[in-house]
């Protein structure tokens, strides 16, 4: 079982990062719209370096790609990844607003860390 969090993050582009919390460190993804709440609809996510947990509990946040930014927490709860391969993620949510099978999967198509945030089933 994993803690998992999103944040609001005020930059230079407001967006949402999803952060799976396993030990010391958060291996992230950034979102530039809301985690989906419906199963029809999907959110590109990016992975970003994984953070020490220490560096996501403050009121702002650097990241390499957006900088320096305030973060609001948006949701948190527990996180069990069911699978986890290379390129696919499922993790079901216990959270105050994400709740449910989700998946995490790698856009082969595309080089570099793009994923497809999307809820399975109803």
């Amino acid at each position: 079982m994993a803690r998992f969090l999103v944040h609001r993050h005020t930059t230079g582009k407001t967006h949402f990062d999803l952060r799976l919390v396993q030990g010391d460190t958060a291996r992230s993804w950034s979102l530039m719209k809301e985690p989906p709440e419906r199963a029809d609809e999907r959110r590109l996510a990016i992975e970003r370096e994984e953070l020490p947990v220490a560096a996501i509990s403050g009121p702002r946040i650097e990241e390499e790609a957006f900088g320096v930014g305030r973060v609001r927490a948006w949701d948190s709860g527990e996180a069990a990844v069911t699978v986890d391969t290379q390129d696919r993620l499922v993790l079901v949510f216990s959270g105050k607003r994400l709740q449910g099978q989700y998946e995490l999967r790698r856009m082969k198509w595309y080089p570099g860390n793009r994923w497809l945030l999307q809820k399975s089933g109803a």
